[in-house]
């Protein structure tokens, strides 16, 4: 009875152990994945089952589940990450991806924890054993990392929700001038390290308070975000496109995009003019600012000119 008694009171210790390890973690600020990693490597030693797993929202399939599992067998576990998966009911911790993995996995007993955060499912946590056990005892260290997991995504979240309100502009979802400054100081830097150059686009949309003006702001914010659209849709991922203050946006790309279409404004198909200046790199230089004040140097040189030609000349 004593010995019992001790055997339960040094598997308490070790999920206290365990449990605050993963508390510290979330204190000292570490990102989403390390304390997913961090919960992984616990949550088996303390429910000493076979299989545990931790499934997340897919970034790059909507709907869908990236999960990453632990499979012990015998003295060696086995991680692996599976991507996209929904299972026969994803709505339903029971029924979701979670259950469906453990069993492929051979487990006969699992339980499959939802991770709440505001009502919202964030996160689904799965343990499952290969040979007969009481899935009930699972249930308390399944909440308690559950709790974890929902403190982790919340801050997240909440960081993810900071760093787009300070990087990226809230009309057209476009990186603001202080992301573009940092994407363009980066490719400088690639750049200077021996790679390809490039040109830096500084546009400024012609008469632009002029639809402001007979048509409404609400229109020329329409204008704004279609013409983000299209200078986004123009370009590689890898390319920036900024829309740096007002009417006027930045791209970093070897070819100029197809923004002139008319657009449908309160009815009817608006023409719309841009003036462009190109500054190119390394020809002209390595130098944020430098480059910014020769494009958009060229930019007005373009606008005075009226002929939706872009400037391309370089004045030192």
């Amino acid at each position: 009875m004593v010995e019992a008694h001790l055997i339960e009171l040094r598997e308490r210790l070790s999920a206290l152990e365990a449990l605050a390890a993963v508390d510290q973690l979330i204190l000292a600020g570490a990102g989403l994945d390390p304390v997913v990693e961090a919960l992984l490597d616990r949550m088996q030693p303390v429910m000493r089952c076979d299989l545990t797993c931790i499934a997340l929202p897919s970034a790059s399939a909507p709907g869908a589940w990236d999960l990453r599992l632990d499979a012990r067998d015998g003295a060696a576990a086995e991680r692996r990450t599976l991507t996209g998966l929904r299972g026969s009911d994803p709505s339903q911790p029971q029924c979701g991806p979670v259950p469906e993995a453990l069993r492929e996995q051979g487990a006969r007993v699992l339980r499959a924890w939802p991770v709440l955060l505001e009502s919202r499912r964030v996160a689904i946590l799965g343990a499952g054993f290969r040979d007969a056990a009481d899935p009930a005892a699972l249930d308390e260290p399944l909440d308690s990392f559950a709790q974890r997991l929902s403190l982790a995504v919340a801050r997240h979240e909440r960081e993810e929700r900071l760093y787009r309100q300070a990087h990226y502009d809230a009309l057209t979802g476009l990186p603001n001038r202080l992301l573009f400054r940092e994407r363009f100081a980066d490719e400088l830097l690639r750049v200077r390290g021996g790679a390809t150059g490039g040109a830096l686009l500084y546009l400024d949309l012609d008469d632009f308070k002029r639809v402001n003006d007979s048509l409404g702001h609400e229109a020329g914010d329409q204008m704004l975000t279609v013409v983000g659209q299209r200078l986004r849709a123009a370009v590689k991922e890898s390319d920036t496109v900024a829309r740096i203050g007002g009417d006027e946006f930045t791209v970093v790309l070897r070819e100029l995009p197809a923004v002139a279409a008319p657009i449908w404004l309160g009815g009817e198909a608006r023409r719309l003019g841009v003036s462009v200046g190109i500054a190119a790199f390394p020809a002209e230089g390595l130098d944020c600012d430098a480059l910014l004040r020769r494009a958009d140097a060229a930019m007005y040189r373009d606008k005075r000119q009226g002929d939706g030609r872009a400037d391309t000349r370089a004045r030192r």
